[in-house]
Parts: structure tokens; sequence; C-alpha cells
């Protein structure tokens, strides 16, 4: 398969939640993966093919495994993989947040997506005592979060060798790539559907729909902490249900960020997510050709209003061509 990749088109560029552990100095050994586990021969080729790409100028430990149709790839390194950085802010306040409080929960239950949601905004006194807490704790600076140069360098190999080996099977639905820097105790975690990874390869998906589509997530935990091996993991085979209901939460959650950064007089006006839930229900659906489901049911949590959509209803009320002629469900 050939390959057209940069590191600037590596890597989304969002901001990544974290949870920072203790740090423990260690020493990474030369062996790729936990003794007594039988490499298959796919693994084999892709950790091959992973070591005969670039030489970085620190050590790496990988190592693999698959479960079911799911191929699991554990990448340990002592680099740091995500860095704190400042952006200062004019006039030395807060930038202008709207949003205080946004959780999301989605289910899939007999043929049903069940969407719970909690989400608040900030009152006019709420922001002010925002803006004046932060401008005294970090002296009008905003802090965020951003990959390394490592975690570019990292997942450059890896995207490389797994376009080695995406063509030699269809028995494999999703990749997950975990990056763990295990001296601070601190993994990233990327979920990615074949068929993206696949156009993505290819060029034929731009980088920013690629990480838009796949499941990022970033956590740490004191037992990823000398985790050589990946030995914490449960290495589960991930149903497609699965991967859908994650990402219509990051399709809202993408939606609503961009929302906060650009169209902020937009989000200002949002009394709920009820539309921006439909949406975000119909683009993942029918970017995966996923019809295995009859009624979207999503239930605001602080409001208590609850919504129910049919299939049918949804697709026409997202589909310009065909009118939304369904009888309407009732708002229970």
């Amino acid at each position: 398969m050939k390959l057209k990749l940069s590191l600037k088109n590596l890597i989304k560029p969002a901001l990544i939640a974290l949870i920072i552990s203790v740090g423990l100095p260690i020493i990474i050994s030369c062996s790729r993966r936990a003794p007594a586990v039988v490499e298959t021969d796919l693994e084999k080729k892709f950790l091959d093919s992973f070591n005969k790409t670039t030489q970085l100028n620190y050590p790496l430990h990988t190592s693999t495994r698959i479960s079911g149709k799911t191929f699991w790839i554990y990448i340990a390194t002592e680099k740091d993989l995500l860095t704190i950085n400042c952006s200062p802010v004019t006039g030395g306040v807060t930038p202008d947040k709207n949003i205080k409080f946004l959780d999301i929960n989605c289910q899939y239950d007999n043929s049903s997506f069940d969407i719970n949601y909690a989400f608040l905004k900030y009152t006019a006194e709420e922001k002010t005592k925002e803006r004046d807490i932060f401008r005294k704790a970090v002296g009008g600076t905003t802090l965020y979060q951003d990959f390394t140069h490592t975690a570019i360098e990292i997942l450059q190999k890896t995207y490389y060798a797994i376009g080695d080996i995406i063509s030699s099977t269809q028995d494999i639905n999703f990749f997950v790539i975990y990056l763990a820097d295990i001296k601070n105790g601190i993994k990233i975690t990327f979920v990615i559907h074949r068929l993206d990874m696949e156009q993505f390869l290819l060029n034929m998906l731009p980088s920013d729909e690629f990480y838009n589509r796949m499941i990022l997530k970033a956590d740490g935990s004191k037992d990823i902490v000398n985790d050589k091996y990946g030995l914490h993991i449960e290495y589960n085979d991930i149903s497609l249900v699965d991967f859908l209901r994650e990402q219509i939460v990051s399709n809202v959650r993408s939606k609503i960020n961009e929302m906060e950064k650009y169209k902020t007089e937009e989000l200002k006006t949002l009394e709920n997510l009820d539309e921006i839930l439909l949406r975000g229900v119909y683009e993942v659906t029918t970017k995966y050709q996923f019809t295995d489901f009859s009624f979207v049911e999503i239930n605001n949590i602080i409001t208590k209003d609850k919504l129910s959509f049919s299939k049918t209803r949804l697709i026409n009320k997202f589909t310009n061509n065909i009118p939304d002629s369904s009888p309407q469900e009732p708002n229970l």
C-alpha cells in the first residue's frame, strides 16, 4: 500500500483531557513482548515492519495482541508523550467560556441508541468569578495539552507498519494503538476503524476527518508505570456498535468544542443539545452504513426532557431531498 504521510498531517490539533500521575524512573529493556505469548504471522509482519522503519534515538518497547477482529498495538517509552503549553490571553483574563458542564453517555439497547446528557452554561456572574480566579491563579495564561514530537514520531512509525499489513488480511476490523509513557504513568489510546485507516493511508481521507472519526483518549494510572508489555490492559474484541457509541459522543463533543472556539454567539443561544445529538447519530451511522437501529432516545438529565426519533424520521430530517413526512413521535 502506497503511503503519503507527513508529520504535519498526523495529529489533529485538539485539547486532550489528562490525568497526571506520579513519575518514577525506570529502565526499558529490548524484548518486544511478555514471555510465553505466541505471535501470529500477522503480528510478526507488523513488528518486523515497525522495527525496519525510521530508527529513533530512544528505546521503544512494542508488543501486539489480536483479539477477535481487533489488532492491538502497545508501545511503551520513557519519553514524554504530552506537553503542557502556555498561551498568552489578551487582557490577562481567561477566554470567554460559555460551557460550565458537559457530560454525554450513549448506550445501545434493543435496537435503540439511548443518549443521556447534562449541559450547563455559565451565568454572567459565574463567568466573572471564573475570570477573577483564573487571573489570580495563572497570571492570564491558558494552559493546554498537546502531543510531543515523540508521540508524532511513534505514530508515524505505527501507521507505516500498519500500511504494510492492512492488505494482508480482511479479518481485522479495528486497530487500537496504545502509546504509553511508562515513566510518568500516562497513556494515549487511538481506536481506528479499518476502512478509515485504509482511506487515510491512501490519502483518500483528510487528516482532520480521520482524527474526527477515531476514538482518542488520554488517561493516567499507576498501573501504567513500568508496564513494558501492556499487562494492565484487557485485550477485548471491539464491536462496531461499541465503536459507534463512543464515536457519537466524540462527534458531539467535537461540535461543541468548535462552537466554543468559533461560534460563541450561536453557543450562547443554545438551550439544549437535542439537534446536535440527532445530527451526530445521523452522521456516524451514515458513515459506517449502520442501519441496525430503530430509534434514537434522548434524555436531558438537567431538564428531564425526553425526545424520541425513529430511524426513518432521523434520515428524513437530515436528507434534503426526502421530506420529513413520517408520523411525529411524541416528546415524552
